[in-house]
């Protein structure tokens, strides 16, 4: 394919086929030809990004605990306190100390 630029300036969203036309519209021409030049032809899977978003989002849980914060981390991040201390006791903050430390 020819350099990329030189089609751009000629091809407006309506030009295009599905789905290029929806991937336009969301993330610019100039991407959708990105993508062609990359997958066009072969038939790609996204996966869902649920579980990267989850990892980060009990990431930044476990680093906001203090040790008695559940039902504010609840709130904020629209769980229930029982799934907040699941997740804070999956990995224990370094200041916090076990039952076991203490006898």
């Amino acid at each position: 394919m020819e350099n990329i630029q030189d089609w751009l300036k000629d091809i407006n969203f309506e030009e295009l086929p599905e789905p290029y036309k929806t991937i336009a519209y969301k993330t610019g021409i100039k991407n959708v030809f990105i993508l062609a030049e990359m997958y066009q032809g072969t038939h790609i899977y996204l996966p869902k990004l649920d579980n990267v978003i989850k990892s980060i989002r009990d990431k930044k849980i476990r680093q906001e605990f203090r040790g008695y914060n559940y039902k504010e981390l609840a709130i904020k991040y629209k769980l229930t306190e029982i799934w907040i201390r699941q997740i804070v006791s999956e990995e224990r903050h370094p200041d916090q100390i076990t039952m076991d430390e203490l006898v």
